[in-house]
């Protein structure tokens, strides 16, 4: 993996030295994706931590998203996850499920356990209005929507009101 490392930083001041280097590479290796050259050019620039190159677990996307410090505190010393229970577990990054880490890993920070609580109860809040049946939340009179609870509906929802609208 540090190999790994050391070729990032090479490859970054080779495309730095040289305009047309960039260009070089891809067709030296055309099985490579965009998506891993510009993984490469990240970790290279100490931008994304090295071992996020080749990860593939499902919380993986989602650190590489953090800032850098986050994803090397999140990959060496793990993240807590607030369980089902309430009990805090202290999870390594290799072995947060999906789930664990859309609850623990925010967009751009490491949600603390006070986020995480938030997090679940607005995902009850979801769940609770997609179970509700679609009559409840709406009614539809002379081609006319009339809502009966907060706006919030789903894909299949909004295409059973324009079904009933006509």
């Amino acid at each position: 993996m540090e190999s790994l490392l050391n070729s990032s930083k090479i490859y970054v001041k080779s495309i730095d030295a040289d305009k047309n280097a960039k260009e070089l590479f891809r067709e030296a290796f055309p099985k490579l994706s965009n998506t891993a050259w510009s993984r490469i050019e990240s970790v290279g620039r100490g931008q994304m931590h090295y071992t996020l190159l080749c990860d593939t677990s499902p919380s993986a996307e989602k650190v590489r998203k953090l800032p850098y410090s986050d994803q090397q505190n999140v990959i060496e010393y793990g993240v807590e996850v607030l369980a089902t229970d309430g009990t805090v577990l202290k999870v390594k990054a290799e072995n947060l499920t999906a789930d664990m880490s859309k609850q623990a890993i925010a967009m751009d920070h490491v949600r603390d356990i006070s986020e995480q609580k938030a997090y679940i109860e607005s995902r009850k809040t979801i769940a609770s209005l997609q179970a509700q049946k679609p009559k409840d939340l709406w009614q539809v009179k002379n081609k006319l929507l009339q809502v009966h609870a907060p706006t919030a509906f789903t894909r299949q929802q909004l295409m059973s009101i324009l079904q009933d609208i006509g």
